[in-house]
């Protein structure tokens, strides 16, 4: 394959490869089946697979969330088995959620595989359709977070046939929660879940019914809105981390260690959180950038001059053509990183919801905080201590994941 066959400029009219010609309500940058009968557009579909890779890393970093990165000093001794109620019930700081989210980031690697694989409608609505209900269900992790940790147990029940209050254990809280509620009392777990699959399963309509131009700018309007409140979502969590005294903080566990361990402590998390959303934000806001500037000035774009040298049988010479950065499939790389970095941060923000919330329902005596303390459940192993707390580990120093922080036993 000639190297000008990659470098050449978007023809005007598209060759009809082995899925004809495009039906999608838009046509990226990228010459159409220059690389490959079999692919539309290729550069576009391989990069796609970027949101696949980061979907299986954010399920793998899942796997950190118990691991201690505080380690015991050398010489090496063996950590003692730590009974940790929330790691033990997984559901309650929403690790499903989170684990879903990553999976649903999978799904649209794979549906922008087939759209840029095929230009056609139906792949079209494959790549829109996930990319909605992911947003969604990353903002709905940090909302839900934020306002019901998990279901704390109530602390009582009435009954039509008595005015005494009756304790309610775990396992029926759990099941029939009791969580914070509005003004008007009902949970807001609930009320958050059903807006958004209403925003969901409307925005999945229109996706698929409408056709053209208005198609594009009807999805765009509706999963625009859903990436903001995503994006203003993360700010808060930025901004509420470099105020110490902001209730919402790791402030629960100053009296569970030193004034220096507790200072650490909080600079790491104040640092952390800070690199995550810059760094989250800035690959975002590059990837938008690059994704806007391929979409709009694709003419100008792909008659960027190019010289490279050819050895032919005359000899070497120079060939001259123009050169396409392919700056949709950047797009699809930055956005995946930019994407991750925010996930990340969301996660570490609802773990420690979840601990903050479960501790002050210990000192509160909730009954189903203290449920989860009984010794039965412990069997023997060391418990958990509440300056046990969720941090940031970068591993390799670039790729951030949420574990735990235990003071050495």
């Amino acid at each position: 394959m000639p190297l000008s066959s990659i470098l050449q400029s978007r023809p005007e009219s598209p060759f009809a490869g082995l899925w004809g010609l495009p039906t999608s309500s838009v046509n990226w940058c990228e010459s159409d089946y220059t690389i490959t009968f079999y692919i539309a557009e290729f550069f576009n579909s391989c990069s796609s697979l970027c949101m696949v890779s980061f979907g299986l890393l954010g399920q793998w970093s899942l796997s950190y969330l118990p691991k201690n990165v505080n380690a015991t000093p050398r010489p090496r001794r063996k950590d003692p088995e730590i009974y940790d109620p929330l790691q033990e019930h997984p559901r309650l700081v929403g690790v499903d959620r989170i684990w879903l989210t990553w999976f649903a980031l999978q799904i649209v690697g794979w549906g922008s595989v087939a759209f840029h694989g095929s230009l056609q409608w139906w792949s079209q609505a494959f790549d829109e359709v996930p990319m909605v209900w992911t947003a969604i269900l990353h903002l709905s992790t940090g909302l839900v977070g934020r306002y019901d940790p998990f279901p704390l147990a109530t602390s009582s029940t009435s009954t039509s046939s008595t005015s005494d209050t009756e304790e309610k254990g775990f396992v029926e809280s759990y099941l029939v929660p009791s969580l914070r509620r509005s003004s008007t009392g009902e949970p807001y777990t609930p009320i958050m879940s059903t807006t958004f699959l209403a925003h969901a399963v409307t925005c999945s309509l229109l996706v698929t019914l409408f056709r053209g131009p208005s198609q594009f700018l009807v999805f765009h309007i509706l999963f625009g809105s859903v990436e903001l409140a995503g994006f203003f979502l993360t700010y808060t969590i930025s901004k509420e981390a470099a105020d110490p005294s902001h209730p919402r903080g790791i402030g629960y566990i100053k009296g569970c260690h030193s004034d220096a361990v507790y200072k650490s402590l909080l600079q790491r998390h104040q640092k952390d959180v800070g690199t995550l959303h810059r760094r989250g934000l800035w690959f975002y806001c590059i990837a938008i950038g690059i994704w806007s500037t391929d979409l709009n000035f694709c003419e100008y774009i792909s008659r960027i001059p190019f010289i490279y040298p050819s050895l032919s049988m005359k000899g070497l010479e120079w060939v001259y053509t123009t050169f396409n950065p392919q700056g949709h499939a950047w797009w699809h790389l930055l956005v995946s990183i930019g994407f991750y970095h925010l996930g990340v941060l969301v996660t570490y923000d609802r773990m420690l919801a979840g601990y903050r919330t479960f501790w002050q329902g210990v000192d509160k005596k909730e009954p189903g905080c203290l449920e989860l303390l009984k010794e039965e459940k412990v069997k023997g192993r060391l418990v958990g201590k509440k300056g046990d707390v969720p941090v940031i580990e970068w591993l390799y120093g670039w790729i951030p994941v949420v574990a735990m922080w235990r003071p050495h036993k």
